[in-house]
């Protein structure tokens, strides 16, 4: 199994304290949009332009309160609609809150504006003090080790998955299907948090998951919240913080909800949609420049990972229907070949282990295979029911 070792620790340490997010406080009056902001990627900022990451513009139209699936559309057009509207916003949120400032969080190797949020909403350790508090949940719990330390080179964020060494069978999922459990540190541009982690030890498979609140380990107990973020950086929030992650480590980690939501992933195939929403994420995260590599590394992705999508889509043509015509909402109601177990472990294998192509970010296709396997234990998968449709 990948472990990271004390040497390891400390280089990845030192490189991301080094990297760390710089943050500024501002007054909201001092940013403005011109009809080229989206275009260009940049804001103008006390009347100098300034550089932002893709996805800047969703977060400030988020904390402006403007609709988020009318931005997501805005923002496929790319014609300079979203520009005017948040300017628009930007006036109204300037007249309701004169005088109030944001912080604007930048990465310092790209020299980017990554993120927008209200001061009060910045709740981050920094990188040094996440390896302090790293570091001492290690000293504290000797059955635990560090599996990878994942980071992201364009917001900032870095990832520390920690594994308990206890080994968990469920023989339900098949004889080989052991898992080891424990918890991700996540750092984002704004936040620390916790949620849940796993590795599949037969394909050394990392999954990041979070199956809402409740009971772990079977124990009614203890209760806890297998998403939980760091309300502050003071001393009593930190302690909280920690005394959530030792009551996980009394049941082991294991989410109560985890055998029953595997039981029900091996045993339920996966829609189209879920298959092409679950291709799709991963074949926006290959590395290629060149529009006919990346379309060759595109198919080969789609090919040996979603081979369920191609094979329904012929099925639908020789049903004499047009498979490009069909909405989102029915192809939820289509049957493909593979289990949500099986695009469960296409996506964690792509995002923990080599598959010989380049990806950027990689490690993002554990938390979207959680997010799918989570799905399970909130609304259920999109054929989990597919029985009451005779009702």
């Amino acid at each position: 199994m990948k472990q990271v070792n004390q040497e390891q620790f400390d280089r990845m340490r030192a490189v991301l304290t080094e990297s760390e997010n710089l943050t500024k406080e501002v007054s909201i009056s001092a940013i403005a949009l011109t009809d080229s902001s989206l275009s260009k990627n940049e804001i103008e900022l006390g009347g100098v332009a300034v550089k932002v990451a893709p996805g800047f513009f969703s977060r400030l139209a988020s904390m402006l309160k403007i609709n988020t699936s009318l931005t997501g559309t805005m923002m496929k057009n790319e014609d300079g609609i979203i520009a005017m509207s948040l300017m628009n916003a930007l006036k109204d949120y300037r007249q309701s809150r004169i005088g109030g400032n944001v912080l604007l969080i930048a990465n310092p190797k790209t020299q980017e504006i990554v993120d927008i949020c209200e001061p009060k909403r910045y709740r981050r350790l920094t990188n040094d003090s996440l390896f302090d508090v790293t570091a001492r949940i290690l000293d504290q719990n000797s059955g635990l080790s560090i599996e990878t330390i994942d980071t992201s080179s364009r917001n900032g964020g870095t990832v520390i998955n920690l594994l308990n060494d206890k080994e968990v069978g469920f023989p339900g999922a098949g004889k080989d299907e052991f898992f080891k459990f424990g918890f991700s540190i996540i750092q984002t541009s704004k936040d620390t948090m916790v949620e849940m982690y796993n590795q599949r030890l037969v394909c050394s498979n990392g999954l990041r998951i979070s199956l809402g609140q409740g009971a772990i380990g079977g124990n009614t107990d203890i209760q806890f919240q297998e998403r939980f973020r760091l309300n502050s950086t003071g001393g009593e929030d930190i302690h909280t913080f920690l005394n959530q992650i030792e009551a996980m480590r009394k049941a082991d980690f294991v989410p109560g909800a985890f055998q029953g939501t595997l039981a029900t992933a091996v045993n339920t195939k996966a829609s189209l949609m879920e298959v092409e929403t679950a291709m799709l994420r991963a074949g926006k995260m290959v590395r290629e420049a060149d529009p006919d590599l990346r379309k060759n590394f595109i198919d080969t992705v789609n090919r040996k990972y979603f081979d369920g999508y191609a094979d329904t889509m012929a099925r639908i043509v020789r049903k004499g229907q047009d498979p490009l015509k069909l909405s989102d909402k029915q192809k939820s109601f289509i049957r493909t070949g593979q289990s949500i177990w099986d695009v469960v472990n296409s996506l964690t294998y792509l995002g923990s282990n080599n598959s010989g192509l380049q990806l950027e970010n990689k490690h993002e296709l554990k938390a979207e295979a959680g997010h799918l396997f989570g799905k399970g234990t909130k609304d259920g998968f999109d054929l989990q029911f597919a029985e009451y449709a005779q009702l």
